[in-house]
This record gives C-alpha cells, structure tokens and sequence, in this order.
C-alpha cells in the first residue's frame, strides 16, 4: 500500500530516480492508500543530470510494484521486495524503456499500453 509522504523509486529512463508521493488520483479521501496499478502525484526528490526532468517538478506517476501482497483471483499471492513506479503523462510512459518485473494489475487501467515497452510481466 502506497500512502501520503512515501517514497517511490522510478523505474525508467525518463531521468528521475525517487518520487515522494503527496496526493493519491482516483480515491475519495476516505481512502488513504492506493495500490499497484493507481496514480499518485508525486515531487522528485532525486534525479540523473541531463535528463528531461529536474528536481521538484510534479509528476503524475503510475505505480507498477508495491511491497504490501497481492492476492490474486487463482490463489497466488505476489509480493515485491520494493514500491516502485513508472512517470506517466496524459496515457503516455515519459520514458521508453522500464527496467524490472511489471505487475499484470496494470492491464486493469487504462494504461496497457506500457505493457508493449516492459519485458517482464509478473
């Protein structure tokens, strides 16, 4: 589970590498956590120089791993060994590469487009 002030580490080339969450897309208020497959709003914390992004620029970011399990309609129960999240903009990926596992949760959105540019799905 994803909640406000977490950290998430981004998994593509688009430059930056650690996102803090502080608005959670999609939910009421009541709700204070989201999952894999949810966007977030988040502020890089940290990046790569030369690259398209810079420090404190708000993204909207599309979380593909989480630590908290996922348990599935066959009985199989996933869990990652980290939060981890891709830099999305209006259905489109920032970056055109994804390093690591992508969860089959993200075929659910509206975002299975990035599932074309992954090559591991779990």
């Amino acid at each position: 589970m994803i909640y406000k002030q977490t950290k998430l580490k981004i998994v593509d080339n688009s430059g930056a590498k650690l996102i803090k969450v502080f608005q959670l897309l999609k939910y009421p208020s009541s709700q204070n956590y989201s999952q894999s497959g949810d966007l977030v709003l988040g502020s890089i914390i940290s990046y790569k120089v030369n690259k398209k992004v810079s420090k404190k620029q708000i993204y909207k970011v599309l979380i593909i791993t989480s630590k908290r399990n996922i348990q599935r309609s066959n009985g199989v129960c996933i869990k990652f060994d980290e939060n981890r999240g891709i830099l999305v903009d209006e259905n489109k990926s920032l970056g055109t590469r994804i390093f690591g596992p992508v969860s089959k949760e993200i075929k659910r959105g509206a975002y299975t487009r990035l599932l074309f540019i992954t090559k591991k799905l779990i």
